[in-house]
This record gives C-alpha cells, sequence and structure tokens, in this order.
C-alpha cells in the first residue's frame, strides 16, 4: 500500500519536472547497478509502483532501460542516473557558440600578431563588474596603433553575414588547453581604450 501513497511533496518533487526524455531516447546508464552501465535507450518505468501513480493520475518519475535489441534492462531508474547521448545535431548546435572567454583569446592572439610590440590588456565582462555586461570585452593599450587599426581588427567579431535582424560573425579557430574549438563569437560588444 506504502507505493502508492502519494502526497504533496511527491507531487511537487523536482523528479517529475526531469523526467524530460522521450521513449526511445538513447541514454548512457550510470546508476548504481555497475554490470548495467553502458548504452540504453529509455521508456517511463512500468512497474506496479509506478503504473499505480500514473492510474491516480500522477505523472511518471522513473524510466525502465531497454537494450537495442529490444530486451528489458534495469527499470524504476532515476532521472539522474542517464545521461542523454547527444545526436549529430546536437553536438553541432554545441559547438556553433565560442564563449566569451575563448571569443577574449582569439582577439589576444589576433592583437599579439598584428601588433607585436604593443601589450594589450584583453578582458571579458563579469557579472558583478561595474559597467561592463556578461557578454563584453575590453581592449585596453597605451600608445601603439591607433583605434582605427585596432577596430579593424576587432569588426569581424560582431559583423552581420547575416539579415539586418540576426547578426552573425564569421566563425574562428581558437586552440584552448590542447583542443581546437571552432565557432561563433559570443561578445555582443568590444570596447577600445587607447590611453
Amino acid at each position: 500500500m506504502s507505493d502508492t501513497m502519494i502526497t504533496r511533496a511527491d507531487v511537487t518533487a523536482p523528479a517529475y519536472l526531469a523526467m524530460r526524455l522521450n521513449p526511445g531516447t538513447e541514454v548512457e546508464y550510470r546508476g548504481s547497478q555497475a554490470q548495467a552501465h553502458g548504452a540504453w535507450k529509455v521508456r517511463p518505468c512500468s512497474c506496479t509502483g509506478c503504473t499505480a501513480r500514473v492510474l491516480l493520475g500522477f505523472p511518471a518519475n522513473r524510466y525502465a532501460l531497454i537494450a537495442a535489441d529490444g530486451t528489458a534492462g534495469p527499470h524504476h531508474v532515476r532521472h539522474t542516473s542517464v545521461v542523454p547521448v547527444l545526436g549529430e545535431e546536437e553536438r553541432m548546435e554545441a559547438g556553433i557558440w565560442l564563449s566569451t572567454r575563448d571569443t577574449a583569446l582569439h582577439l589576444r592572439r589576433l592583437l599579439r600578431t598584428a601588433f607585436p610590440a604593443t601589450k594589450f590588456s584583453v578582458r571579458c565582462g563579469r557579472r558583478d563588474a561595474k559597467g561592463l555586461a556578461r557578454y563584453e570585452i575590453t581592449v585596453t593599450w597605451t600608445g601603439g596603433p591607433t583605434r582605427t587599426a585596432v577596430a579593424t581588427l576587432t569588426a569581424p567579431l560582431l559583423a552581420t553575414h547575416g539579415n539586418s535582424t540576426h547578426r552573425r560573425p564569421a566563425a574562428v579557430h581558437v586552440a584552448t588547453g590542447g583542443h581546437r574549438h571552432i565557432g561563433t563569437p559570443s561578445a555582443h560588444a568590444i570596447h577600445l581604450d587607447r590611453r
């Protein structure tokens, strides 16, 4: 009887909101049953307790795992025990935008190559930085090239390659931590401060 008892806390629990994977979604199981770790597909759990909850009108909050050949695997699996396997389209989407930090790194290298005799300070905006938004970059330098010369290098990181309502800077290549990233810079503004 305790398996079918529903409380107000159960209905509002984050687990109900986290059951977001459609039946058939490919996942990697990382739960407590070590022998079952690996690739599976999910569907809502149909054990006695979960079925009773659904029949009472409450949403399912656990998964059952299905092998590629259709055989049943572990059931009553928490949402925190499975990680969705990204499809090709999702992997491409994840790699489209570079972080503001990587954009600043790319800009720093561009400036160093174009003006080797000048020292530049390239800083990303932070939430708590006064007067600088999160996706903004500030470039500061003393002497050396003019603001126009530096702006010529920074403009392509903000340039429009789409229509008038959708800014789309050209993709750039950045190498960080031994990995090469290709993507669109995510800077909303680049401030130039020549002293």
